[in-house]
C-alpha cells in the first residue's frame, strides 16, 4: 500500500517527505547527543560489564562506532541517497543498542541493569518507525507502475 496521492494539490506530492525527513533529523540528534555525553556512555559500558572486563572493553570501543552510524543513517535517510548505506547504519545502530542491553542484562551488573530495558524500548519503537517512514516514503520506487489501458 501506498500513501502517495493522485490528487492535484501540491502538498500532496511532499506529503511522504515530512516523516522521512522528521525521522533523519531525529536519529542525527539522538547521534549527536551521544556524542556530547560520549565518556559517560564508555563509562557506563564499562561498569555494567564489570564482571567480564574485556566484554566492557568491547562494548566501551563499540560506543563511538553507535552515534556515528546514527547521524550517517540518519542523514542519508533524511536526504532519501544511498537507501542500502542508510539502512545498514540505523539499523546495525539500533541493534546494536538493543544487542548491548541485553546483554548488559544478561551477564552485567545487577545493580545498572534496570535502567537498559529504556534503551531496548526505545530501539524498538525506532526501528518500527524506520520501516513506517520508509513504506510511506516510498511513492513511485515501491508501487510498480500500472500497466497501459489499451481504450
Amino acid at each position: 500500500m501506498s500513501y502517495c496521492s493522485s490528487s492535484s494539490h501540491p502538498l500532496d506530492r511532499f506529503a511522504p517527505w515530512f516523516p522521512r525527513i522528521a525521522l533523519g533529523t531525529l536519529l542525527v540528534s539522538i547521534g549527536v547527543n551521544h556524542y556530547r555525553h560520549l565518556p559517560g556512555f564508555v563509562e557506563i559500558a564499562k561498569v555494567v560489564f564489570s564482571p567480564v572486563p574485556l566484554l566492557g572493553n568491547v562494548m566501551g570501543f563499540f560506543a563511538y562506532f553507535v552515534p556515528a552510524a546514527m547521524i550517517v543513517g540518519g542523514a542519508l535517510l533524511a536526504v532519501k541517497q544511498l537507501p542500502w548505506l542508510s539502512k545498514l547504519c540505523i539499523l546495525g545502530a539500533l541493534s546494536g543498542i538493543i544487542v548491548w542491553a541485553s546483554l548488559a542484562i544478561l551477564v552485567g551488573d545487577t545493580a545498572t541493569t534496570g535502567s537498559m530495558m529504556p534503551a531496548i524500548q526505545n530501539a524498538a519503537v525506532l526501528i518500527i518507525l524506520y520501516y513506517v517512514v520508509r513504506k510511506m516514503s516510498c511513492c513511485g520506487s515501491c508501487v510498480p507502475p500500472p500497466p497501459p489501458s489499451n481504450p
